[in-house]
C-alpha cells in the first residue's frame, strides 16, 4: 500500500490540478482506509497505527478529516500512518465530538507530542521531551566552561534571554539533552571537514574555502601551521547561540621586582661595577575579580592586595677612577682562557696573514693585551665586529668578535674584557684574529708574548 501511494504522488507532478486532486484523494484512501470484516453496527472506533483516537458514526467524514490533515501538512508522501475503522458492538460507547476527533487525528497522524521548547532571544532553538529536560539543558550550558585552577566562581548567568515554553512538536524533532547543550554552545549542527593534502597551508585552505586564517584557527583551537597529511580539520566557525558569563575570583602570589640604586665608588675603575647589596624580589598576595565569556577573560581587576614581603633594593657600586693608559710594552695572551693558534702570521694561500688566529669557543672573553684607549669599536669589513686599541706608539686589533663590550674612547686596563670570541666578518669558525701594529706596519704577535 505504501508503494502504491508513492507511485501515485510521483504521478501527480505531471497531472493537471483537477487530476492531481482526484488522484491524491484516491492515494490517501489507499493509505488510510483499512476496514475489518463488515459489520452492521453504526458506531466505529477510529484508530491510528493501532491506537484508538475516538468514536464516530460517519466513516466518510472521518476519512475526509484525515485526508485534509495530511494534505494541509504536505506530508502525504512521507506519512505512512494507517487509519482503521473498527465496528463497535457496545452501543453505549460515547461518540467523540468532531473537533476533538480532528485534534486527536492530527496529533496521531503527524505524530505530535507535548514538548518544551528552549528559546534564545525569542528564537526557538530546540524542543525537549519534558520541562525538566529543558531546564537541565540550561544548567549544563552554564557549567560548560569550568574556571581555571584556583578560581572560585561567584556567579554564572547566560547573557541572552532564555525562555522555556510548552509546545506541541513532532516526535522526530524532539532533541536529547546533551545534543541540545552542544548545539547552544557551538551554534550550529553543520559539519564540514577537510582532509589535509600535500602542500596545504592554513592560508591556502582559507583561500580555497572563502575563509580567513583566523576563522580556521577559531574552528580548530590549538591548530598550528605544522599540518599533517590526512589530518582532518573543521571548516565550521562556532557562533554560539548563548554567551555564558561567569564572575570569578582568584588569589595568586606574585613577585615584586626589586629596584636598583647606584652609588659612585672611586676605588673602582669607571668600567667596573660591583654589587654592594644584592637585590631580592618581594612577594604579594593579590585577589583578582575576573569576568569570563564562554571561557575567555574579558575583564580582570585587582580587588585586594596584601604585601607579604617587601623587596630588597639592590645597591650597585659604579667606579669613577680613571684607568692609567701608560702601556707596559709587554703583551698578554688576548683570550681569557685557553685557545690555540690555528693560523700563524705570514704568507697564507697566496696572500699575507697580518696577524694570528686564536681558535676558542664562541663567547670566550677577549681581553686587552695591554693598557690602552679604544680608538675603534664597530664593524670593520672582513674583520667583522672589531676593536682597535692604541697603546701609544703601537696598537692592537681584535677581530671577528661576536660582541663588543668596550666603547670608543674608553680607557682600558691590561686584562680587561673588551669583547667576546665570535665568527663575524670573513670567518670560517669561532676564533679571534689578533694583530700588533707598530708605525703602521703589522708585526708577528708571537714575538711579543709567550702564548699558551
Amino acid at each position: 500500500m505504501r508503494a502504491q501511494l508513492q507511485k501515485a504522488v510521483a504521478l501527480t507532478k505531471r497531472l493537471t490540478l483537477k487530476q492531481k486532486r482526484l488522484l491524491m484523494t484516491a492515494a490517501t484512501v489507499l493509505l488510510l482506509l483499512t476496514l475489518t470484516v463488515p459489520f452492521t453496527g453504526s458506531t466505529w472506533a477510529v484508530s491510528v497505527d493501532g491506537k484508538t483516537v475516538g468514536y464516530t458514526r460517519d466513516q466518510e467524514d472521518t476519512l475526509e478529516l484525515a485526508r485534509g490533515i495530511l494534505e494541509a501538512d504536505g506530508t502525504v508522501e512521507e506519512n505512512v500512518a494507517t487509519v482503521e475503522m473498527t465496528p463497535v458492538q457496545d452501543r453505549k460507547v460515547k461518540l467523540t465530538p468532531k473537533e476533538e476527533l480532528k485534534e486527536n487525528l492530527t496529533q496521531a497522524l503527524l505524530r505530535l507530542q507535548e514538548g518544551w521548547v528552549v528559546k534564545i532571544n525569542g528564537m526557538a532553538i530546540a524542543t525537549l521531551a519534558t520541562k525538566e529536560a529543558a531546564e537541565t539543558v540550561v544548567e549544563k550550558v552554564k557549567t560548560s566552561f569550568p574556571p581555571e585552577e584556583g578560581s572560585e566562581i561567584k556567579k554564572v548567568h547566560i547573557k541572552e534571554e532564555v525562555e522555556i515554553a510548552p509546545q506541541v512538536a513532532r516526535a522526530a524533532t524532539i532533541s536529547e539533552v546533551d545534543e541540545t547543550v552542544a548545539l547552544l554552545i557551538r551554534g550550529t549542527n553543520e559539519e564540514r571537514e577537510y582532509e589535509i593534502k600535500a602542500g596545504d597551508s592554513l592560508w591556502s585552505i582559507a583561500r580555497a574555502h572563502d575563509m580567513y586564517v583566523d576563522d580556521i584557527i577559531a574552528a580548530n583551537p590549538g591548530i598550528t601551521e605544522n599540518l599533517q597529511i590526512d589530518q582532518k580539520i573543521s571548516l565550521v566557525v562556532p557562533k554560539p547561540y548563548v554567551t555564558v558569563v561567569s564572575r570569578e575570583e582568584k588569589t595568586v602570589v606574585e613577585a615584586i621586582p626589586f629596584e636598583t640604586q647606584t652609588v659612585k665608588d672611586n676605588s673602582l675603575y669607571n668600567y667596573e661595577r660591583k654589587v654592594r647589596t644584592a637585590g631580592k624580589p618581594g612577594s604579594k598576595r593579590t585577589t583578582y575579580a575576573m569576568v569570563r565569556e564562554n571561557g575567555l577573560i574579558v575583564e580582570q581587576t585587582a580587588i585586594n592586595e596584601l604585601i607579604e614581603e617587601e623587596p630588597t633594593t639592590q645597591v650597585m657600586a659604579v667606579g669613577t677612577k680613571q684607568p692609567a693608559v701608560v702601556a707596559t710594552g709587554r703583551y698578554t695572551w688576548p683570550v681569557s682562557r685557553g685557545g690555540y693558534v690555528s693560523s700563524r702570521y705570514g704568507r697564507r694561500g697566496g696572500g699575507f696573514h697580518s696577524g694570528v688566529d686564536i681558535a676558542a669557543p664562541r663567547g670566550t672573553p677577549v681581553i686587552a693585551s695591554d693598557n690602552g684607549v679604544v680608538t675603534y669599536a664597530g664593524w670593520n669589513g672582513g674583520y667583522g665586529k672589531c676593536i682597535i686599541l692604541s697603546h701609544g706608539g703601537c696598537s692592537t686589533l681584535y677581530g671577528h668578535l661576536s660582541q663588543i663590550t668596550a666603547k670608543h674612547g674608553q680607557k682600558v686596563q691590561k686584562g680587561q674584557t673588551i669583547g667576546l670570541v665570535g665568527s663575524t666578518g670573513k670567518s670560517t669558525g669561532p676564533h679571534l684574529h689578533f694583530e700588533i701594529r707598530e708605525g703602521g706596519s703589522s708585526k708577528n704577535p708571537l714575538l711579543y708574548f709567550k702564548h699558551q
